[in-house]
């Protein structure tokens, strides 16, 4: 057969259901291609299979001609390196001497598991994943994340959960963002008369900024709320404006719109005779890129399946008490160490990769979100869930960045067509994600090679 034909039966292999994605470059083998045409041969027909999927065809996402990596050994300093195939610098980044390559038989693997493309970001193919609930779908878990085997992990851990039935995901409407504004004050009787005088003109604020700022993107302001705090003879009045989104995210827009707020109510002090020692943007109180259980921003995502206990601990070898001890010792691991539920598990993981595939506002690694996992008995049923109480994302481009085309790839691959459909898409693989976790330790099978 042609690499051609050979691709194209792998692929159709995979969707009869025959071969898993992940064996794919294995399967070339088996089918006569010699390393490393075995591995660009998995490339294609999982590139293949995912487009058949989803409907879509890569175009942004890019294969390079030569899609694995080569490992090389500096002769000099004997230390070992990893380069993608298409690097062209093939001297040792400590000491400049030529690399030497490693043994054929240790030399050519995928540029990380399930590789499906990407030049500099690694995409890969995690399985697929339905929801049901307030978002009835199945999409397709496109990662963009390291060499390890968590895409496996992941595609697992959400085959396992939808045997039970379609995820259930609970989402809200909109998505919610915040700007502060601080304000200074000498006395308490200043500072009192201050708010007064904004809570007057609340109203014709809130007209002004949204007509402004808002109105434009569908967003609207939802509430105002005031706060008391003193450092020393510093009394302040923190004023938070929160606005909602349906697909924008908004961050850019309310951060204006609060600002032109500042400038109102700034002239109002002055037409009042409020003596105001100082007027800021005070970014602290909002939760800006900061992932804290008080962030009042973002949309809030639950995800959580039901299983029966009696197959659950068929699954485990072991009664269902000792997964409630490691789920325990999980969480007091994460709040002992860090002081809150900022992630448990692979959260801390799962989550800054799938904003990094999407590559829509926001995307640093650093995101946001927390997240928290939870467990009990219902009945003769296990509850397994993930809140994510502040996912930060729009779905539309706006003045604060576009979306680039590799991005709106990633989401149309996925079938996600809407911010409520991307929060419900990762808290579903966030569950899947945290159950094959779970599961696996107790088990006593993660990292253990059993």
């Amino acid at each position: 057969m042609t690499f051609e034909d050979i691709v194209k039966t792998l692929s159709d292999r995979m969707l009869q259901g025959g071969l898993a994605p992940w064996k794919a470059e294995d399967a070339a083998l088996e089918e006569g291609l010699a390393g490393p045409e075995n591995i660009t041969a998995g490339v294609a027909a999982r590139r293949a299979f995912v487009e058949a999927k989803s409907g879509h065809s890569f175009r942004h996402i890019m294969l390079p001609e030569r899609p694995y990596h080569t490992g090389y050994r500096c002769p000099n300093d004997q230390s070992l390196w990893t380069l993608a195939a298409e690097d062209t610098h093939i001297r040792c980044g400590m000491c400049d001497t030529p690399l030497e390559p490693l043994p054929a038989a240790q030399r050519h693997k995928p540029l990380v598991n399930n590789y499906i493309g990407g030049i500099e970001d690694y995409f890969s193919y995690a399985g697929e994943v339905t929801v049901g609930g307030d978002v009835r779908k199945t999409f397709q878990n496109i990662l963009c994340w390291g060499p390890g085997v968590g895409h496996l992990g992941i595609s697992v851990g959400c085959f396992k959960l939808n045997k039970y039935g379609p995820i259930e995901v609970q989402v809200s409407d909109w998505g919610i963002a915040a700007r502060n504004l601080s304000f200074v004050f000498s006395t308490e009787p200043e500072r009192e008369k201050a708010k007064k005088i904004i809570q007057q003109h609340l109203p014709e604020i809130i007209r002004i900024i949204t007509a402004e700022h808002l109105s434009e993107w569908g967003g609207e302001i939802v509430d105002v709320d005031t706060l008391y705090k003193q450092h020393h003879g510093d009394r302040i009045l923190h004023c938070c404006f929160y606005s909602r989104f349906e697909n924008h995210r908004g961050h850019g827009q309310t951060s204006h719109a609060a600002g032109r707020a500042k400038l109102i109510i700034d002239d109002l002090f002055r037409q009042n005779g409020v003596s105001c020692r100082l007027s800021v943007v005070g970014m602290g109180r909002d939760g800006d890129l900061k992932p804290s259980p008080r962030n009042r921003r973002g949309r809030y995502v639950s995800a959580q399946q039901t299983i029966p206990v009696s197959e659950y601990e068929k699954n485990i070898g072991r009664p269902i008490e000792e997964f409630f001890s490691y789920i325990e010792l999980d969480r007091q691991a994460v709040t002992e160490e860090i002081g809150w539920p900022a992630y448990t598990g692979m959260g801390g993981e799962i989550i800054p990769a799938f904003y990094r595939t999407m590559k829509n506002n926001p995307r640093p690694y650093l995101v946001s979100c927390f997240q928290k996992v939870y467990a009990s008995i219902r009945g003769k049923d296990l509850v397994f869930g993930v809140e994510l109480p502040n996912v930060e994302v729009g779905i539309t481009s706006s003045p604060e960045g576009i979306i680039s085309p590799m991005a709106r790839e990633a989401l149309r691959m996925a079938g996600i067509t809407s911010a409520k459909e991307y929060a419900a898409a990762l808290a579903a693989v966030t569950l899947g994600g945290e159950f094959n976790f779970a599961t696996l330790h107790v088990q006593e099978r993660m990292y253990t090679g059993r």
